[in-house]
């Protein structure tokens, strides 16, 4: 190896660690509170409203833990949804300006597409940056341009942010009146039925089906189509929860693709893949069910 390629090797090694002091630079930490857009806590916000034009509001409380929507409709909420769009509360902020020196018509803060209120925070989403496509949001008499991830989230359809669940959390199962199926239960033991007791462990898999069943989807259900949660169709589920006793009813829809269980009140329903629905009608496979 000669002086020449000694050199060129050298040369190298000098410029990759110069690269690498210029991409990393060590001993650089970021400030806590640097360049975010808020300085709220996602997980110490407690009221979350959302405002859209042509969109219904949407008011969502945080009570004891756990996530309620109070407008448009009552209902426990979606905390998987709710927990990507605090999300924004940390958002990098990319550059930030006075509110006095840029034209809010311009970055349409005046007409603004999403208004997101967190506790106190009120954010106004604006235009799109034309190079990078990030996003204007006003926070008090800051703009700043974020990553354009978080509107989408507060844009969806209201029955977004309901929970997907069946069943609210913590309920106990007392009664499950199915189409082809009847279980009641008595002094700790199911019947299936009137008098015949049931195999206990298949009863316990349809029981924890409904406990912890998700629906791919929550949906309105259209104007025009009544339920009828009474007729031979329908599903009835007795619960208690914080010694409060419930009875859930469901008309229930059946398709090539997917099953449906639908609440007249409050007017949405459950759309399911049809095996996972199928779970929900009926014991485990070779398990008896006379009745």
């Amino acid at each position: 190896m000669n002086s020449k390629t000694l050199l060129n090797i050298f040369l190298a090694l000098a410029l990759a660690g110069l690269l690498a002091v210029v991409i990393y630079e060590p001993g650089k930490t970021e400030a806590p509170d640097a360049k975010r857009l808020t300085a709220l806590d996602p997980d110490a916000v407690q009221k979350i409203s959302i405002e859209s034009p042509g969109r219904e509001p949407v008011l969502l409380i945080k009570q004891s833990g756990q996530w309620q929507m109070q407008k448009p409709l009552v209902m426990p909420a979606n905390a998987g949804r709710i927990q990507q769009l605090l999300r924004v509360t940390q958002a990098k902020s990319i550059a930030d300006y006075a509110m006095s020196r840029v034209d809010a018509n311009q970055l349409q803060l005046d007409t603004p597409s999403l208004l997101l209120k967190l506790d106190d925070v009120l954010l106004r989403f604006g235009a799109t940056d034309a190079l990078g496509g990030s996003r204007y949001v006003q926070v008090g008499n800051k703009v700043h341009l974020i990553t354009d991830r978080y509107r989408h989230l507060a844009q969806g359809a209201a029955t977004e942010f309901v929970s997907s669940a069946l069943l609210p959390p913590g309920s106990v199962i007392e009664k499950l009146i199915l189409p082809d199926l009847h279980l009641t239960q008595e002094d700790g033991r199911w019947f299936v039925g009137e008098h015949h007791e049931g195999d206990a462990d298949a009863i316990q898999v349809l029981l924890d089906e409904w406990r912890h069943a998700r629906a791919l989807r929550v949906s309105l259900i259209d104007k025009g189509d009544a339920p009828d949660a009474t007729g031979e169709e329908s599903i009835a589920v007795s619960i208690s929860r914080n010694a409060i006793k419930q009875e859930l009813r469901f008309a229930l829809l059946r398709s090539e693709t997917e099953i449906i269980l639908q609440r007249a009140k409050p007017g949405i329903q459950y759309h399911f893949p049809l095996e996972a629905g199928r779970r929900l009608l009926a014991l485990p496979v070779g398990a008896a069910t006379t009745q």
